[in-house]
């Protein structure tokens, strides 16, 4: 248990407290398509959307560099990156973050980027991105902020249930919307509760990411459950979610705290009968073309 709250405690301190109608392609390499989601590792996501590049929640330590671990089992995160640093942060015009905790926002992000990158930050985070990390080019968005054709969309939404969501801290996800493109919903770590539910019936996106390694604490998850969704917190999702929507799944084996792997999603997917081309599940340097 206490090796459990120092992790918990490591995450809040460093989060400063606080239509397609075409199907989606896959590839395994590098994608300059209009709309593109690359996963990069955990939930490290590059994206091209609207003319835009963009570096979400950057975790690029070496593997097993991150010397604080929720289980007390393994060092963070379990993996290798599949590409050259360099490669994930070329052509980047701006950094969005859902929050600050250290799987999305590590040491290697805050040495590696530059001093002078763009970032759009949750309120809550900004004192830590911009005062205690000097990143000088960082705005808060509110409600929402316009960048060019973009327009993104906060939705704050909870880090897990009860208790243990209020411990987890303050989480974002954001809602990519320009004219004549698809609408993505980045989900960030939020589970599927009435602050999800209602941005997916206002929003009505086209695509979906979501957080679905089931991340959670021992001693904690039996009594709250996970603090992002698992595998069957996804298909209830795609329960209730229109059935145009496509879902992209990340945040899975790369983490010791994340119980659901893209195994255990691809198994409950199958069981429920959900098309690969509705539920997509990359692999770490994956490209999804939309």
């Amino acid at each position: 248990m206490k090796k459990i709250l120092f992790f918990m405690l490591a995450c809040v301190m460093l989060c400063g407290m606080n239509s397609c109608t075409q199907p989606a392609q896959q590839a395994t390499s590098a994608d300059t398509a209009a709309n593109a989601v690359r996963l990069t590792r955990n939930a490290t996501l590059k994206v091209n959307y609207a003319g835009k590049t963009f570096l979400l929640d950057p975790m690029l330590s070496e593997k097993e560099a991150v010397k604080i671990s929720a289980l007390g089992i393994n060092m963070n995160p379990r993996v290798h990156l599949t590409m050259p640093v360099e490669e994930i942060l070329d052509s980047l015009d701006f950094v969005l973050l859902t929050h600050s905790h250290i799987d999305h926002y590590d040491d290697a992000a805050k040495r590696l980027i530059s001093k002078d990158m763009q970032w759009y930050v949750q309120p809550a985070d900004y004192d830590t991105v911009a005062v205690k990390d000097k990143f000088v080019n960082t705005k808060i968005i509110e409600d929402s902020i316009k960048i060019d054709d973009l327009t993104i969309i906060r939705v704050q939404g909870s880090h897990g249930r009860g208790k243990l969501a209020e411990m987890m801290g303050i989480s974002s996800g954001y809602v990519l919307k320009a004219e004549g493109q698809p609408t993505l919903y980045i989900m960030g770590d939020c589970v599927w509760d009435e602050s999800t539910k209602k941005a997916v019936a206002t929003y009505a996106p086209d695509y979906i990411v979501v957080n679905s390694g089931g991340a959670g604490f021992v001693g904690l998850s039996k009594e709250f459950g996970p603090i992002i969704p698992d595998e069957k917190e996804v298909m209830q999702m795609l329960k209730e979610i229109p059935a145009s929507t496509k879902m992209i799944a990340v945040h899975m084996d790369a983490v010791d705290h994340c119980q659901t792997t893209r195994a255990i999603l691809r198994n409950e997917a199958n069981y429920n009968h959900i098309d690969s081309n509705r539920l997509m599940i990359p692999e770490d340097g994956e490209t999804i073309r939309f």
